[in-house]
């Protein structure tokens, strides 16, 4: 009782409440707005233009920037939808030719302020799940660290883009689902793949829990049964076909009023959705399987005293080994798909909300890990959802510990300019002592064997090594080569790519070891349902 009282009345907790912190996340948000901010933002103020402008046959096809519209049709609908009110303030920002590179103040604030009034889908989302706790204060504080989690906050809200209102979808069909509400989830799932394809990695894991769980709970053994069958399979597919059929409709229906193009309008949507033409590694190595793939080819060549051009270099373009074979996309894809049918298998046997997280997860690591051309954010549709239950299990709760870092970690990068370093690292610290403190005192640690007590230190070990490495390489780095008349002489001053490079594999251990953990656990262990 003492202990409970201790936990319930720590400042951690208290700084936690949850109406306090959304506040006060908010606020922080909002003084973020004159930060740093990348081209991203001028991506998606292109897309405002493109939708506002033209008409809808010309969306796919528009060349004028170099950022074209490359995601599904729900998004590009949201982007017309967000242009409106931009036109009224600023009506450049909306000029598909005079808004090219446009950065003007009214025009970033009203970007900044799409991505915070968006991101009320996932507070919506994060509100129904916690009522649907019951008072587990655990849960609510890891829903609540969601929100807060300086993945997001780096990516969306620095750096840009709209992951909050995508994983607020995500979210709505996971409630969905634990509330037992089958085409709900369906079509809230469906609908997110409108919205970005790249969540189609973890629909193995939905198809075969709506399969299970809704449309062949038993197998059908009588002809009502049967028919009982038909009639839920008649209604499952249609609330997963109606998203599709309602975001590509309105481009057919414009383009048939344009003879030239009724024949390319799809394709050029095809094209754009999914560039194959693009490298194995994105910007800079994603800590993934891959970054330590390349590695071990630079460090081969090293070994053979021959160079190759750097992969790092924020280009877009074909990925070379030089010492390894190269891969093509067709690996990546079989391998992702491998893993997701082996996941899948425990989902089958026994559907549960649970089990659907844990695999949605899975999924997402195995596609994050061995993907094709996998962007460094993507990592978080791995590290986000597994908070939703790591609460139920210490092993699930220790893999989020190290995943959370590591994600976080590898982010940094994103954020390269001195003046958010200060940010990046002292938010990202209070968050993590705060929630990660907090919920180890929550979730006891079963009885440990001698495999499992070394495994821990070396864990430890890891996650300090993490910190110090974050460190060195966001701080004593750049002031070394900044503040040091001499950099030159410096060992290894003249590899400029050096810190990213260690950012990315030192970070790829990291993952693929919670990747592995994490699937020994969900394959062979029970999880409390």
């Amino acid at each position: 009782r003492q202990r409970q009282m201790c936990i319930r009345d720590s400042p951690s907790t208290v700084l936690m409440e949850p109406a306090g912190a959304v506040l006060l996340g908010t606020a922080i948000k909002v003084l973020l707005w004159p930060a740093y901010h990348s081209t991203d933002m001028e991506v998606h103020r292109n897309w405002l233009a493109i939708t506002y402008s033209l008409p809808l046959r010309e969306w796919y096809v528009d060349a004028t920037s170099p950022w074209t519209l490359d995601y599904p049709p729900f998004f590009a609908y949201l982007s017309w939808l967000l242009a409106q009110p931009a036109a009224w303030i600023d009506a450049r920002i909306v000029d598909v030719q005079r808004g090219l590179n446009y950065n003007a103040w009214p025009c970033v604030a009203y970007m900044r302020a799409t991505v915070l009034c968006t991101e009320g889908v996932l507070v919506y989302a994060l509100y129904l799940l916690s009522q649907c706790a019951m008072g587990d204060a655990t849960q609510n504080l890891l829903l609540l660290s969601i929100l807060l989690h300086p993945g997001l906050l780096m990516v969306d809200h620095i750096h840009f883009q709209y992951n909050g209102f995508l994983f607020g979808v995500l979210f709505l069909s996971l409630w969905a689902a634990r509330t037992h509400r089958p085409l709900l989830c369906a079509v809230l799932f469906a609908s997110l793949l409108q919205f970005k394809h790249i969540f189609m990695y973890v629909a193995p894991a939905y198809f075969v829990y709506l399969l299970r769980a809704y449309m062949l709970p038993v197998m059908p053994t009588s002809a009502s049964a049967m028919s009982a069958a038909l009639d839920r399979t008649i209604k499952l597919g249609s609330a997963t076909l109606v998203p599709f059929v309602l975001s590509i409709l309105p481009f057919v229906l414009d383009a048939m009023s344009d003879v030239s193009y009724e024949s390319n309008v799809l394709y050029a949507m095809y094209s754009r959705l999914f560039p194959f033409h693009r490298g194995l590694t994105h910007a800079y190595w994603a800590p993934n399987v891959w970054a330590l793939y390349a590695a071990a080819d630079r460090m081969l060549l090293r070994l053979q005293h021959k160079t190759l051009a750097s992969t790092s270099r924020g280009m877009v373009g074909d990925t070379v080994m030089g010492a390894l074979p190269n891969v093509p996309p067709s690996t990546c894809f079989a391998l992702a798909l491998t893993f997701a049918l082996v996941y899948v298998v425990p989902l089958w046997r026994t559907p549960s909300y649970t089990r659907l997280v844990l695999c949605v997860t899975l999924c997402a690591m195995s596609s994050f890990g061995i993907g094709w051309h996998v962007h460094e954010k993507a990592i978080l549709l791995a590290a986000l959802p597994l908070a939703l239950v790591a609460h139920r299990r210490y092993a699930d709760w220790r893999t989020l510990q190290i995943l959370s870092a590591v994600s976080i970690v590898s982010l940094f990068p994103l954020l390269y300019t001195h003046q958010e370093t200060l940010i990046k690292l002292t938010y990202s610290l209070i968050w993590y002592v705060v929630v990660h403190r907090t919920v180890s005192r929550r979730v006891l640690r079963p009885m440990p064997s001698n495999a499992s007590i070394f495994l821990h230190a070396l864990e430890t070990t890891y996650l300090y090594g993490l910190g110090i490495m974050a460190v060195c390489t966001n701080v004593v780095w750049p002031l070394l080569m900044h503040l040091t008349p001499t950099a030159s002489r410096i060992p290894f001053a003249h590899m400029e790519f050096l810190p990213l490079m260690l950012t990315s594999v030192y970070c790829a251990i990291g993952f693929v070891h919670c990747w592995l953990r994490l699937s020994v656990s969900y394959l062979l262990d029970s999880p409390t349902i």
